[in-house]
This record gives structure tokens, sequence and C-alpha cells, in this order.
């Protein structure tokens, strides 16, 4: 498991126009990453001028996260409202810009800090099986209750 935090200055004069960016986003550019990721997000704070803030939590090598992260486009199109005089549409120059700027994430707290994003999903999945079948079970009566368990989870 990986963990990323990025700080980049932001044009001031661009401040505006990049929160409009991040506020109009339909669905997450990270879902297009080919690693799982348990939690990313892009923020733009106040720190003696904007910055843009990018943390992420996920599965996998953090080599292979910034090369598939700087390989976005749209992750491209948000970078490049920050102070640099480089093309971020190169994805060779993002992932330089992205080291350049990553900060050591001292302080992370994975809500699971074994279990991969696949992992996590299955319990979820099981969890909401087993919702339905307490839902489904209300009106049996405890033979018919175990049968019924055993028959959808047992295996």
């Amino acid at each position: 498991m990986g963990d990323l935090a990025v700080i980049a200055p932001v044009l001031a004069t661009r401040e505006t126009d990049l929160r409009e960016h991040l506020t109009g986003l339909r669905g997450s550019p990270i879902e297009r990453l080919p690693l799982d990721t348990h939690f990313a997000r892009w923020v733009v704070v106040p720190l003696d001028g904007p910055r843009l803030f990018f943390s992420s939590h996920f599965d996998g090598d953090a080599e292979r996260y910034l090369d598939a992260l700087a390989g976005l486009e749209e992750a491209a199109a948000i970078w490049s409202h920050c102070e640099t005089e480089d093309d971020l549409h190169d994805p060779s120059t993002l992932r330089a810009f992205l080291v350049e700027h990553i900060v050591e994430a001292s302080y992370v707290l994975p809500a699971r800090p074994k279990a991969s994003v696949a992992e996590v999903n299955q319990a979820l999945d099981r969890r909401a099986a087993l919702a339905r079948f307490a839902l489904e079970a209300q009106g049996l009566d405890p033979v018919g209750l175990a049968h019924a368990f055993r028959e959808r989870f047992v295996r």
C-alpha cells in the first residue's frame, strides 16, 4: 500500500478557475487509474497563497501510481493551474512536477490499514448481503433461519 501527498503553489490568477474546475468534476479522474485507490482528494488550501493539495492512499507501488496519475489528461488539466512554466499535459513533465512537489505523508490514518481495495469491496458486499438476508428472513422460525443462512452463506 502506498501514500502520496503533493502540495503545489497555484497561480493566484487561476485559483478561482481551479476551484470551479474541481467543483465541476463529474466523477473522479482517479477512477480511471489502473491501480486501486482507497482515497484521493484534491483540495485548494490557503498556505501563504493558494496551494493545491493532493492526497491519496492506494494499493501498489508509488512509482507505478505516479506514472499512471501523470498519464491522466484530467490530472494535467487540474495541475495546469499551478505555478510552472512547463507543459504539464506531457506525462513525463507532469510526473517530474509531481515528484518535485511531493511532501512526506507523515500522518496517515487509513480506515483499513492492511486491507486492499478488493478486500474492502468484498467485505462491503458481504455486509450488504447480510443486511438483505436479515430483512428477507424476518418471519422465519429458528430452524428455517439456520437453514436459509447456511444456504445463502455457507459454502
